[in-house]
């Protein structure tokens, strides 16, 4: 890097010196006179050629800038040929940003080299990237040109950066200006001296350059490839002692998977989300770039998953693939994203695997500030006051780690049908009726008049925004249910619908996250662990709703999927989750948990009185029925 740098300063001294026996015309005070007056005769069209000169060597990124700053202050001065090339620069790097905004990555890497792009896209996802882009505009010999180019990119407005690169780029237009004025004038002593003082300062920003870049990189955290973890990340790393961070999605199959190019969609995605090849720093609160690859997250046959499934994300990639026996099974970790953004992935995954090219325009946003621009929280409702006095209810059972287990079963799609039709005529959502049923088998197996839930609520929702989000971006409800013995089904569902309806009108989701996300990276680990501990708990006793996932966007070309469903995070006794999701209509009533067989026995009566109690809601009469349960290292 510092040879090419040293060859393009070579560049412009000689280019310099080419013109040297032109400029030394200008000693002359005859040819000072009729160069004068020629500059005075050029009028309106001569200052619009210098300009555009300017603005296309920006555009086009390959034209050194120097020389064109070098000559509108011979031809118009220092002030006048300084302000003559900010315009330049504004309308050129406007231009770009736009340009950028439009068509992305693919723009990016039509103009420059894949490895060129890649070693600066760190630049793209950052909290600090006004500050990271004021030094390199600042400092000598980075590719300026090309950095505007990747801002575009980036979560940074325009009219942010248009300021902090001008006001960066004034001290280097300046220098050149007041040297090519001082030849206009036959001052050659201080022109000189501007050369000298300008060829000192290049010097030393070749040699410093990449301490100054290696310095950027490391106050947006990206150093050594590294990718700061958001707040909402945080939550999962603070609460390890409760849960194992993993989710993951299960499917069935007919046909044969391709491994070979399963591992090159995996290859390919990680352009998009580069996090997945990535271990997670927990001391430093982040994913680093540990030299594993698509080969490392794809593995095959029973043994390899007895021994790795459960695994260290700190030693490992954030994803893992298990292929075997018709089954395939992917389980990514919750500190990189939600059950949203894991689908977002899959989708991503399925469609590479199906021979689709890499879509250069998306970039993948981790940041949940967008999220909360505008949005006011509310106080908190009545029965959410009324809550924080009730007792956090548990299952009593064993404490044994012994095994970790995943026991589902199923609603077939009639019952989902009747359950869909009968919600909506009562004007509830399916969320609303998978709570009630689970607080009321919770109040009747712990015989309490009172149940607290926790419910997921994904934030994405309140914006609409299409953007690929593989992050954290989940709030949370906290539902308060009353239910006497003498409550039928339809009562409590009326309290769930009020409850719901007040708790997203006010917002009540993002309450916390706007002061998490204040305080993060500003107080000690350690104090905020206590923080998130304190604010952000995690109730033993919990709730999330996947949602539906899409059969047309999660398919895989040569195999036909015929069962799958998403799981929530595995939980230490005694604490325990209800996960659902649907897939092609069908129903998956889910609990991922470590234990021993008294827990897997506790685990598997509460969703299968789930499913009788929505059931005998729909007056289907079915029996449940275990769709598949066993441990993970079966």
């Amino acid at each position: 890097m510092k040879e090419k740098s040293i060859r393009r300063m070579i560049l412009l001294v000689g280019i310099m010196l080419v013109c040297l026996s032109y400029i030394t015309w200008l000693l002359e005070p005859d040819f000072q006179a009729e160069f004068k007056e020629w500059v005075s005769d050029m009028g309106t069209a001569g200052l619009l050629a210098v300009f555009g000169i300017q603005v296309l060597q920006i555009v086009i990124a390959i034209i050194p800038g120097e020389p064109v700053e070098v000559v509108a202050g011979v031809l118009y001065g220092t002030i006048s040929g300084t302000l003559i090339c900010l315009l330049g620069c504004i309308l050129a790097s406007s231009i770009i940003f736009t340009l950028s905004k439009r068509f992305g990555k693919r723009l990016l890497y039509h103009m420059f080299s894949e490895e060129k792009v890649n070693s600066w896209r760190w630049l793209q996802d950052s909290k600090k990237v006004d500050t990271a882009t004021f030094i390199l505009f600042f400092i000598p010999d980075t590719p300026k040109d090309m950095l505007t180019y990747m801002v575009g990119v980036s979560e940074m407005k325009r009219g942010k950066f248009l300021v902090i690169s001008t006001l960066a780029r004034i001290p280097s237009i300046l220098s050149s200006t007041m040297a090519g004025s001082a030849m206009r004038q036959g001052e050659w002593e201080i022109s000189i001296l501007v050369f000298a003082l300008t060829g000192i300062v290049g010097i030393a920003g070749i040699l410093y350059k990449d301490k100054m870049i290696g310095f950027c990189r490391k106050i947006t955290g990206h150093d050594k490839a590294f990718t700061k973890s958001q707040c909402l990340d945080f939550i999962e790393t603070a609460h390890r002692d409760k849960i194992y961070p993993i989710v993951t999605c299960r499917m069935k199959y007919d046909g044969q998977i391709n491994v070979a190019r399963l591992i090159e969609a995996v290859r390919l995605s990680s352009v998009t989300v580069p996090e997945i090849l990535y271990a997670y720093n927990y001391g430093r609160g982040g994913f680093v770039d540990a030299g594993f690859t698509a080969s490392d997250v794809v593995q095959t046959g029973k043994e390899q998953f007895k021994q790795g499934w459960k695994w260290d994300f700190s030693k490992s990639t954030q994803l893992k693939l298990l292929v075997c026996d018709g089954e395939l099974i992917a389980g990514i970790s919750h500190i990189l994203c939600d059950g949203d953004g894991f689908l977002q992935y899959l989708y991503l995954l399925a469609s590479l695997y199906d021979g689709a090219r890499p879509d250069e325009t998306i970039c993948n946003r981790r940041d949940i500030s967008p999220l909360l621009d505008g949005i006011k929280v509310q106080p908190a409702t009545e029965q959410e006051r009324h809550g924080k006095g009730s007792s956090t209810l548990s299952l009593q059972t064993d404490g044994s780690t012994e095994s970790y287990f995943c026991l589902s079963t199923q609603i077939g799609a009639a019952d989902m049908t009747a359950i869909y039709a009968k919600a909506k005529s009562k004007g509830a959502t399916l969320n609303d009726v998978f709570l009630t049923a689970y607080a009321r088998v919770l109040s009747n197996l712990l015989d309490a008049e009172t149940v607290l839930l926790p419910c997921p609520a994904d934030l994405r929702r309140f914006k609409n925004n299409d953007a690929l989000t593989v992050a954290n971006m989940t709030g949370m409800y906290k539902i308060v249910v009353e239910i006497q013995p003498s409550h039928a089904f339809e009562a409590t569902l009326a309290q769930v619908q009020i409850e719901m309806h007040l708790q997203k009108e006010r917002r009540r989701c993002f309450s916390g996250i706007r002061l998490l996300w204040l305080t993060y990276n500003k107080l000690p680990p350690r104090l905020l662990n206590w923080v998130i501990k304190k604010s952000c708990t995690i109730l033993p006793l919990s709730y999330t709703n996947i949602g539906v996932i899409d059969s047309h966007r999660l398919s895989l070309n040569g195999i036909t999927i015929t069962d799958c469903f998403l799981t929530g995070t595995y939980r230490y006794p005694p604490d325990f989750q209800l996960s659902i999701s649907t897939f092609q209509n069908i129903g998956t009533l889910n609990c991922t948990l470590l234990g021993g067989s008294e827990r897997k026995e506790t685990g598997q009566k509460i969703l299968n009185l789930v499913k009788l109690e929505l059931q005998a809601w729909v007056g289907s009469g079915l029996q449940a029925s275990s769709a598949g349960q066993g441990s993970a290292g079966q």
